[in-house]
Formats: C-alpha cells, structure tokens, sequence
C-alpha cells in the first residue's frame, strides 16, 4: 500500500536534513508522495539497488526529463536529446567510452601541479585582505578555469559559466511541480549554451586543437561521428558537471571542518588526513543528495510494489547516513576512511554506483585534495567571517545539490607557498 507523504525535507532543514533523513530512514524508508507523483527511497541498500540495476530503474527518460507544457516541438527537443547522464546501455556505454581516457586517475594526477598554482594564484588576490568568500573566491572559480582549459573554452566566459550553472541549481529548487517554471528556464540555459558552443564547434572543426571538444569533434561512436546535438549536449554536460559539484565539495569541506573544531585541529596537525577528510565530505554533505530514475517494469522494492513508469527519488545524502552501514553516521570523523577504521570498507555513495558513477570523480576528488591542502598551508586562525555565522548561511536553493551560496571566512596570512608534504 502506498504511504502519502512529502519525501522531501522542510526547506529550513535545506542545510541540515539529516534528522529529517533518519526518520524516514526508521519509519518511510521507501515512501510514496502523491503530491509530487514520485516515491523517495532512503536507505543504503535500497539506493543501492536502484543505482546498480539500469534494467528497471532506468536513466534514460520515457518523456522529456523536464515536462513542457508548451506545444512548440522546438522548445521540447532539447529534452528529448540522449545524454550521458540521460541513456541506458548500450548507448550509455559508447558515449561514456568517447571521453572516458581523458578523465582516468593517471591523467587527471598530471593536472596536480597546474590546480595547485591556481589555488595558490587565487589565494594571493586575496590573502592580504585577512578574507575571502570561499565560494567566489576559490571554490568556484577554480574548478571552472580548470574545466573551460580542458574543454577549450574561453576562462574569461567564467561569469557566463556561473550564471547557467545557477540557473540549473535553482530549477531544481523546493517545488519540483512548477514543471512550467522550471521548463522555461532549463530551455532558455540550453538555448544559451548551444548558441555559444555551436561557434566553438565551427572553429575547432576548421581549427583542431588539443582539447575535449575538438576530440569530441573526432570521435566516433559505433562507427559514426556524434551528431551536431550530441556534441553539443556533451558540451553543456561536461562544462556544468565539470565544476558544479567541485564547487560544493570545496565548501562543505571547509564548512564542516569550522563546525567540527576538534576534527579540524587533527587534520592540521595531520596532512595525510587530507584524502579521507575529502571522503568524510562526499559521504556526510554530499554534494549531490539525489538522483532520479524512472521505473521501467513492475518491480518490488522493499516490500513496496513500484509500478512500471512511476519516478523515483534516490536520495543519496540519506544513504550516506545510514546507520546500518556508518558508524555514528552524524558525527563528521575525518579518519573514517583511514585503512584502519572499519567504515573504510563500506563505499558511499557521494559520487553515485553503478554505471552512472561519475566520470569526473578522480578530477574533483583531486581538486577538492589541492585547495584543501593549500588552505591549511596558507591561512592560519580560519573562521566564519564575523557576523556570518551558522545561523547566517544561506544554503542552495536546490533539492538535489547542496552547499552554501556564500561561505565568507576569515584568517591570518601563513607563508606565500609551502612544498608539498
């Protein structure tokens, strides 16, 4: 029998849904909401189900992911549009082998040195300040420069960047049924990002360079080259997946070490804790808390009959709090991924599982290891800006990303650059 309730958590709990996520872990943990015509899925193993089995809990959309109410055919044909994120194999498969090579862990550790200089570079524009806001400061703007390099795209275009990955952040805001709303917006970025890539496409194919998209531009799939749509949808995917989520990497990972004084003391006594404090983030504030699929067959999940064609919510922020799996899963532990702790064996979810895990992981992870370590080394006594504590945040308006728009800190200016420990 299907329980009617709201699957998503209360807006004023946007940045702390953890209880909210317990409960319905204990008593909803897979919960139909008839509002929003969508079940939510809480638990570890059942997230794990669904992100394992593309068989029946599809990625690929059986209609346009967005809804248009619209009936101009136009307007809708960018969401009917194959995508990495959007297809199951063996479609999926070939569009993930076209770029796989350039994001494998050997060659995203060649990048190292460049991120480094960056953060650095960035960090010298404002250290004499004594603050900073983390996100406009750093945590945005770096992985994006590092993303628009490898694509091939103008760094100066940042602003633009910004404001398309903003646009995607706030329609996936607290009232997922103004599909009209939502649809308007997601129709004016694409409209936005296709224009501006088509030039680039034009040039690189006069004018190949050593770059994504003019290796997109060479690829072939099954034989074939990619489409001009499929070339220009792998565009806006890998310019607005490429640093979304590095971006809310970066701030949680600072504001949960402010939060947690005693783990931050240890990892400044401790720079090898460095990789697993970046772990503790993706499972304890995971970047992304949700991802959605569309069952494609009857199907029983955890005692609940789920019928062919409905949406699901896989909430991944959940998961990753599962008591089941995580010891004291409410506690930020910057060991827990250490060889030595038992949960090191348990993998979150914080990146995804499956298929869809995401092909950007090694690169973020990197990214999100390099400021981390270059703020320890260059700033001492880091706080929340005066005046701008806790109860001051202001979390994305999102539910399926999550962060802080702003993150204002302030510090006292260590050495200019440190080796590397």
């Amino acid at each position: 029998m299907k329980r009617i309730m709201n699957i998503f958590p209360p807006t004023n709990q946007r940045l702390y849904p953890f209880d909210f996520y317990s409960r319905m872990r204990g008593l909803n943990p897979i919960a139909y909401d008839e509002r929003n015509n969508i079940w939510g899925v809480f638990r570890y193993d059942d997230v794990q189900t669904i992100l394992g089995d593309y068989t029946t809990f599809s990625s690929a959309p059986q209609t346009p992911d967005l809804p248009i109410s619209s009936s101009n055919d136009r307007d809708a044909a960018p969401f009917q549009r194959p995508s990495l994120l959007q297809s199951d194999p063996p479609y999926h498969r070939t569009l993930r082998g076209v770029i796989a090579s350039a994001f494998t862990p050997m060659m995203i550790a060649k990048l190292q040195p460049h991120i480094e200089n960056i953060a650095h570079e960035m960090l010298n524009e404002v250290i004499a300040k004594g603050s900073m806001d983390l996100i406009d400061d750093l945590a945005y703007p770096l992985p994006v420069t590092i993303i628009a390099e490898l694509l091939g795209v103008p760094i100066d275009d940042r602003n633009l960047f910004r404001g398309w990955a903003d646009m995607i952040v706030s329609s996936t805001g607290s009232d997922i049924t103004d599909e009209q709303g939502t649809s308007n917006n997601i129709v004016q970025m694409i409209k936005e990002m296709d224009s501006y890539f088509t030039d680039i496409v034009e040039e690189r194919t006069q004018k190949p360079r050593d770059d994504l998209i003019t290796n997109l531009i060479k690829a072939q799939v099954e034989g074939r080259h990619l489409s001009n749509d499929e070339i220009l949808t792998f565009c806006r995917l890998l310019l607005l997946a490429g640093h979304v989520t590095t971006v809310n990497l970066i701030g949680n990972t600072i504001l949960s070490l402010l939060q947690n004084q005693t783990e931050f003391r240890l990892l400044q006594t401790d720079h090898n804790l460095i990789p697993s404090t970046i772990e503790e983030t993706l499972r304890y504030r995971s970047p992304v808390q949700a991802v959605i699929r569309i069952v494609s067959k009857d199907t029983n999940l955890g005692g609940q009959t789920i019928q062919s064609g409905h949406r699901i919510i896989a909430w991944l922020g959940s998961a990753n709090h599962d008591e089941s799996l995580f010891v004291d899963p409410e506690r930020f532990d910057i060991t827990r991924w250490n060889s030595t702790n038992s949960d090191q064996h348990r993998a979150h979810v914080g990146f995804g599982h499956g298929i869809h895990f995401c092909l950007g992981a090694p690169l973020a992870r990197l990214e999100g290891q390099v400021v981390l370590r270059v703020i320890l080394q260059r700033l001492q006594d880091l706080n929340l800006d005066a005046g701008n504590g806790n109860e001051n945040l202001i979390p994305l308006q999102s539910v399926f990303f999550h962060g802080v728009a702003h993150l204002p800190l302030s510090f006292l200016p260590g050495p200019k650059k440190l080796n590397r420990s």
